[in-house]
C-alpha cells in the first residue's frame, strides 16, 4: 500500500505540474511571430556580403528592398500615355510616398531628370517637361523609364515604393494599405503588389495558415496510425493528450525566446508531434508485451516495468534525432542555427514531457490493447534470413551505386520557384520578372583614377557596352551612367563632347529633389555603376550570364577593376556553397552519434556498427535527388542532417534489444531473429508514424515543403531498408562484427567533465534629476538669436566636403551673395569656383511672395538658362544640407518650445523643440541646443516626417563681425540615415554691404565679378 501511494501521488504531481505550466504557457502564445525573407538562407560575414554592401554604400543604395505595385490597363484599346490617366497615376504615387514607413516613392509620372527645352532647363519629373505628343515615344526608347517603370507595350505601369526599416506586423499593415490605397485609385487597371516585401508578408501570412494545417492535418494522421495499431481509446487520450501539451511548451519557448516560425520551423509541430507520437507507440507496445508475458503482474507492476525498461532507448532515441538538428549549428546562416535550435529544443522537450506523462496517464487510465499484428512477433523477418547474404549484398551495392550516381546533383533552383502557383505574390513577381525589366539586380562596378568618369570617350565606351549587355538573352534592363546623361539632352549631341559639359550636367543633377546620379557615381567620379536586372533564371544559367557581364566589361575596359555585386551574383552561389555544407555535413552528426553510441553501448564496434544501416538514407537521397533532377537549396539540402538522426531511432531500439538479450542469456551468441521478433513491428510502426506525419507536407502551398515532405518520406522508407533489413541480415549473415573477441577484453573507460556556466549581469545606473522648466521662453530665444544673426545682405566663400557612405569624398568652393530687402523677398546667387570643371558655373535663385525662380548659366554654352521642376528640395548641390538648414533669418520661436536647460562640460544650453511639421519639406521636428549666454545654435537634431532622428547638424568657430552679429565659421552635418555627411567652412564673411538688387539678375550670372 505504501508503494501503491507514493507512486500515485508522484503521478498525480506530474500530471499537475505539467497541465499547470502548459496553461501558464499559453499566454507566451501570441508573441510569436511567422517571418520569411530570401536572406534568411544567407550566411552571415560572408565576403561576397560585404562586397555587396561596400558596393551599397558606394552609390547610396537602400538595403530594403521597395515594394513594387504593378497596374496593368484592362482597356485592350489605350495604354498610360494618357493625361488623366498619369495625373492619376502621379496623385497616387505622391500619396504614397506620405504613408508612415514610406521613404519614397518612383512612377512613371514622378520620375526626374534633367530636361533641355525653349523654356529652359528642367530638374524633376521628365513627363512634366515633353509634350504630350511625345510622352510615348521618349518614355520607351528611354532606359531610365522602360522597361522598369513602363512595360513596352505601354499598358502595365509600376510603382517603386521605398520603405524604411520595418518590422513584420508594420511591413504587412503597410502592404495592405499600399493594396487598398491602389485599388481605389486607379480603378481602370487591374493592382497587384510585388517586390521582396511583399513576398516576404504574403509568405509570412500563408505561414500562418500553414502552420494552423500542419497541426490539424499532423493530428490526423498520427491518430489514424495510432487507430490502426490500438484497439481502446485508452491510447489516443495519451497520445492526445501528450501531444498538446508538448506543442504547447515547445512553441512557447520558442517565442519567449525569440525565435519566429519560419518556412523551416513550420515543420516543429510536425516533428515534435511525430516524435511524441513515436515515443508513445513503443512505450505502449511495450507495455503490450509485458502484459502478455507477465499476465499475473498488477497493472501498476507492468506500468513501472515498461517505463523502467523503455526509457533508456526513448532517451538514446531522442538524443541521436537530437544530434542530427544540432549539427546544423555549425552553419553561419541565422535561419538554419535557429532552426536547429528550436528542433532540439522541440526534441528534448518531447521527450519530457512524454517521460513525466506516461506515468499518471498509463497509471489512471485502463491499459493500451494493440492489435493482434501490431505486437505479435515480426515473423516476417524469417523471409529476409534465409537470403541474409543476398539481402546484404544488394542493398549495399544499390546504395553504393546510388551515391555515385548523387555526385551529379542539379545546381539549376531559380530563387522565386517557391512561391504558391497562381498566388497574387506569385502573379505579380512573374510580371514583374518579363514585363517590368527583370527582378533579379546584378550591379557592375568599374573603378578607374580620380574623375575618371568625366571623360566623354570612357562614357561613349560604356554606353556602347550598356546597349550590348541590353541585348543579351536573360536581361530584362540596363542603366547606367550615360542614360542619365542623355536624358539631360543638354547639347546637340546625345552624349557630351568635353569635360566641362559632362560636369556641368553633373552638376544640374545634384540639383535634382532625390538626383538618381547618386546611384551611378561615386563622389570623386573615380566609379561607376551599371545597374543590371535579369529575369530569375535558373541558378547555373544565372551564374553563365553573370560570368559573360564580367568578361565583356573587362573587354572593354582593360585598365581598369571590374566588380560584380549584386543578388544575381551571390545569392546562388552562397545557397550552392550552403548546399555542399549541409549535404556532406551530415557526417559531423556522424561523428557525434558515435561518441554518443560509444557511451550508451561500452564499445567502439557496436557504435560502428549502428552507423552502416543509416548510411542507406543519404545515399538514396544522392541518388533520387540527381536521377530526378532536383534542384538543390539550402531548404532540400537540410534534409540530410534531419534524416540521419531520425534514422537511428530504430537502429537504437533494436541494438538496445539484442544488447538486452545477449546481456541476459551470457552468451556469444546474437540473437538477431529474436531482436527483429520483438521489435521488428514497433520500428515498422513508428516508423510509418514518421511517415504518416511528414507526409502533411505533401498539401503544403509551398513546392520547397512538398519537396521536403517527399524527401523525408524517401527517407523515412530508406531508413526502414536500411534498420530492418540491412541491419539484421548483415548482424545474421556476418556475427563476428558484434561477437566478443577472445583476445581482446574491451574496457573502456567513460569520463564525464561537468561545464559551469557563470553569468554575470552588470547593471549600471543612471542617474536623472527632475528639473523646473527654465523661466525663459521660446520666443525671447527666437529674438535674440535673431538680433545675433539676421542680415539684410552678405557674401561669403565656402569650401564644402560631401562625405559619402563609404568614407569617399569631394571638394567644391564657391562664391555666395545673399540680399533679404523684406520677409518676402530673398536672393541667392552661387558662382562655383572649384573644382576646375566647373568653375564658371553660376546659380540664381529668387523668392519673392512665396514664388520661386532659378536660373542657371552653363559656361560651356555660355548660355543662361531658367530651371523649372522640383530641385529646390534636394540637398544644396547634392550635400546634406538643405535651404532650411541655412536660413539664417528664420524666426525660431515659431511652434517652438523649451524644454529644459541642460548642462554640457560647464557650459549651459536651452533645449528648444520646434514642431515644423506643417511647415517644413523634409522635417517633423527640430530640436536646438542653444547656449544659454551667447543665444548661439550650437547643434541641432532634425527630425524625419516619421519621426525619426534624419540627421545631426553641429554649428562652431563662431566670428563675431561688425554690428554685433555672429556666423558659424564651422558646421558638420551627418545624416544617421544614410550615413553621408557634409563639412563647410565659411571665410571671407561679408555682413550689410549694402547689395543692390540688381546684381541679383540673370544677366548677372555670366558676368565674372
Amino acid at each position: 500500500m505504501p508503494f501503491n501511494l507514493s507512486l500515485k501521488t508522484t503521478a498525480i504531481s506530474s500530471l499537475v505540474g505539467v497541465i499547470l505550466i502548459t496553461l501558464v504557457s499559453l499566454f507566451a502564445l501570441p508573441k510569436l511571430q511567422t517571418q520569411y525573407s530570401l536572406k534568411q538562407f544567407l550566411p552571415k560575414d560572408n565576403p561576397l556580403l560585404k562586397e555587396d554592401e561596400r558596393s551599397r554604400q558606394t552609390f547610396q543604395l537602400s538595403e530594403v528592398q521597395p515594394f513594387i505595385i504593378t497596374a496593368k490597363i484592362s482597356d485592350g484599346n489605350t495604354d498610360w500615355f494618357n493625361q488623366a490617366k498619369i495625373g492619376d497615376l502621379e496623385r497616387l504615387t505622391d500619396l504614397l510616398a506620405h504613408f508612415p514607413g514610406v521613404r519614397n516613392s518612383l512612377s512613371l509620372a514622378t520620375v526626374q531628370g534633367a530636361i533641355s527645352s525653349e523654356s529652359g532647363l528642367s530638374v524633376g519629373p521628365l513627363l512634366k517637361s515633353l509634350p504630350l505628343e511625345k510622352w510615348k515615344s521618349e518614355s520607351l526608347a528611354n532606359p531610365l523609364i522602360a522597361p522598369t517603370l513602363i512595360s513596352k507595350d505601354g499598358k502595365t505601369a509600376s510603382i517603386i515604393v521605398n520603405i524604411q526599416h520595418l518590422n513584420n506586423h508594420e511591413m504587412t499593415a503597410l502592404r495592405q494599405n499600399l493594396e487598398v490605397t491602389a485599388a481605389a485609385s486607379i480603378p481602370f487597371a487591374e493592382v497587384k503588389i510585388g517586390g521582396t516585401p511583399a513576398v516576404q508578408t504574403d509568405v509570412g501570412l500563408l505561414l500562418q495558415t500553414e502552420l494552423r494545417n500542419f497541426v490539424v492535418l499532423g493530428f490526423v494522421a498520427c491518430f489514424f496510425v495510432l487507430g490502426l495499431i490500438f484497439s481502446n481509446f485508452s491510447p489516443l487520450i495519451i497520445s492526445f493528450v501528450v501531444i498538446i501539451c508538448a506543442n504547447i511548451l515547445v512553441v512557447a519557448a520558442m517565442a519567449l525566446a525569440g525565435f519566429p516560425f519560419s518556412i523551416l520551423s513550420t515543420t516543429i509541430p510536425i516533428l515534435t508531434t511525430v516524435d511524441v507520437v513515436s515515443l508513445c507507440i513503443h512505450t505502449l507496445l511495450r507495455y503490450a508485451e509485458e502484459r502478455k508475458n507477465s499476465p499475473h503482474k498488477t497493472h501498476e507492476e507492468i506500468v513501472v516495468t515498461t517505463l523502467k525498461a523503455i526509457i533508456k532507448p526513448n532517451l538514446i532515441a531522442s538524443t541521436t534525432t537530437m544530434i542530427g538538428f544540432l549539427s546544423l549549428l555549425t552553419t553561419n546562416v541565422p535561419l538554419i542555427r535557429d532552426y536547429g535550435i528550436t528542433a532540439a529544443i522541440s526534441i528534448t522537450l518531447g521527450w519530457i514531457v512524454t517521460t513525466i506523462l506516461l506515468l499518471p496517464l498509463l497509471l489512471f487510465l485502463p491499459g493500451p490493447r494493440a492489435r493482434e499484428w501490431a505486437w505479435s512477433k515480426a515473423r516476417w523477418g524469417l523471409y529476409l534470413f534465409r537470403r541474409s547474404g543476398l539481402w546484404t549484398t544488394g542493398i549495399i551495392i544499390i546504395s553504393l551505386g546510388l551515391a555515385l550516381k548523387g555526385q551529379s546533383l542539379s545546381w539549376s533552383a531559380r530563387l522565386f520557384d517557391d512561391l504558391p502557383q497562381n498566388h497574387q505574390v506569385r502573379l505579380s513577381t512573374e510580371t514583374i520578372d518579363k514585363e517590368l525589366g527583370g527582378m533579379i539586380p546584378v550591379d557592375v562596378e568599374v573603378t578607374g583614377s580620380q574623375d575618371a568618369w568625366n571623360d566623354p570617350t570612357l562614357i561613349k565606351k560604356l554606353d556602347s557596352l550598356s546597349t550590348d549587355i541590353r541585348h543579351t538573352q536573360g536581361v530584362g534592363s540596363v542603366v547606367s551612367l550615360p542614360d542619365l546623361i542623355a536624358a539631360a539632352n543638354l547639347h546637340h549631341s546625345r552624349l557630351p563632347a568635353s569635360r566641362s559639359s559632362t560636369a556641368e550636367i553633373f552638376f544640374l543633377y545634384s540639383l535634382s529633389n532625390e538626383s538618381p546620379l547618386k546611384n551611378f557615381l561615386n563622389a570623386d567620379s573615380s566609379k561607376t555603376r551599371i545597374s543590371v536586372r535579369t529575369q530569375d533564371l535558373p541558378g547555373n544559367q544565372l551564374h553563365q550570364l553573370v560570368e559573360e557581364i564580367r568578361h565583356k566589361t573587362e573587354v572593354t575596359f582593360p585598365n581598369m577593376q571590374v566588380q560584380v555585386t549584386g543578388m544575381g551574383s551571390t545569392i546562388h552561389h552562397l545557397n550552392n556553397d550552403l548546399s555542399h555544407e549541409l549535404i556532406f555535413g551530415f557526417w559531423q552528426s556522424m561523428l557525434a552519434i558515435v561518441i554518443v553510441l560509444i557511451v550508451v553501448f561500452k564499445s567502439l564496434r557496436w557504435a560502428l556498427v549502428a552507423c552502416v544501416p543509416n548510411l542507406v538514407p543519404p545515399a538514396a537521397l544522392l541518388g533520387f535527388l540527381a536521377v530526378s533532377e532536383t534542384p538543390i537549396k539550402p531548404s532540400v539540402a537540410i534534409i540530410f542532417s534531419i534524416a540521419l538522426g531520425l534514422a537511428f531511432n530504430n537502429t537504437v531500439y533494436f541494438l538496445e534489444r539484442l544488447r538486452t538479450l545477449q546481456r541476459h542469456t551470457k552468451s556469444r551468441i546474437l540473437d538477431v531473429e529474436k531482436t527483429l521478433w520483438l521489435e521488428g513491428n514497433p520500428c515498422l510502426i513508428s516508423s510509418l508514424t514518421l511517415v504518416s506525419g511528414f507526409s502533411v507536407f505533401m498539401a503544403s502551398y509551398f513546392a520547397m515543403n512538398r519537396i521536403f515532405g517527399f524527401y523525408m518520406l524517401l527517407s523515412m522508407l530508406a531508413g526502414l531498408v536500411g534498420d530492418l533489413i540491412l541491419l539484421p541480415t548483415m548482424l545474421k549473415s556476418c556475427p563476428w562484427l558484434l561477437r566478443p573477441v577472445a583476445w581482446k577484453k574491451e574496457k573502456i573507460m567513460i569520463t564525464t567533465g561537468s561545464l559551469i556556466l557563470a553569468l554575470v549581469v552588470f547593471g549600471s545606473s543612471v542617474k536623472s534629476w527632475a528639473q523646473n522648466p527654465p523661466a525663459i521662453t521660446a520666443a525671447k530665444i527666437g529674438q535674440e538669436m535673431n538680433s545675433r544673426i539676421s542680415t539684410k545682405d552678405e557674401t561669403f566663400v565656402v569650401d564644402m566636403k560631401i562625405i559619402e557612405a563609404d568614407g569617399s569624398s569631394k571638394d567644391r568652393q564657391m562664391q555666395i551673395w545673399r540680399i533679404s530687402p523684406s520677409k518676402k523677398d530673398h536672393s541667392l546667387m552661387v558662382k562655383m569656383q572649384k573644382p576646375a570643371d566647373l568653375k564658371g558655373t553660376a546659380l540664381l535663385a529668387t523668392l519673392k511672395n512665396d514664388t520661386e525662380d532659378k536660373w542657371i548659366y552653363l559656361p560651356s554654352t555660355k548660355q543662361v538658362r531658367r530651371l523649372t521642376g522640383e530641385s529646390s528640395k534636394g540637398g544644396i548641390l547634392g550635400s546634406e544640407l538643405n535651404a532650411e538648414d541655412f536660413d539664417f533669418n528664420r524666426d525660431s520661436s515659431a511652434n517652438s518650445a523649451v524644454k529644459k536647460e541642460i548642462e554640457v562640460k560647464g557650459s549651459k544650453y536651452y533645449l528648444v523643440e520646434s514642431d515644423v511639421s506643417s511647415s517644413s519639406p523634409n522635417y517633423s521636428k527640430v530640436i536646438s541646443y542653444v547656449s544659454a549666454t551667447q543665444y548661439l545654435p550650437i547643434k541641432a537634431e532634425c527630425y524625419d516626417k516619421q519621426s525619426k532622428l534624419l540627421k545631426i547638424i553641429d554649428f562652431s568657430d563662431y566670428k563675431k563681425l561688425p554690428g554685433n552679429k555672429y556666423r558659424a565659421g564651422k558646421i558638420k552635418i551627418r545624416n544617421v540615415q544614410n550615413k553621408r555627411g557634409t563639412d563647410i567652412v565659411l571665410s571671407d564673411i561679408k555682413l550689410n554691404q549694402g547689395l543692390k538688387s540688381s546684381k541679383f539678375t540673370p544677366k548677372s550670372l555670366s558676368s565674372d565679378d
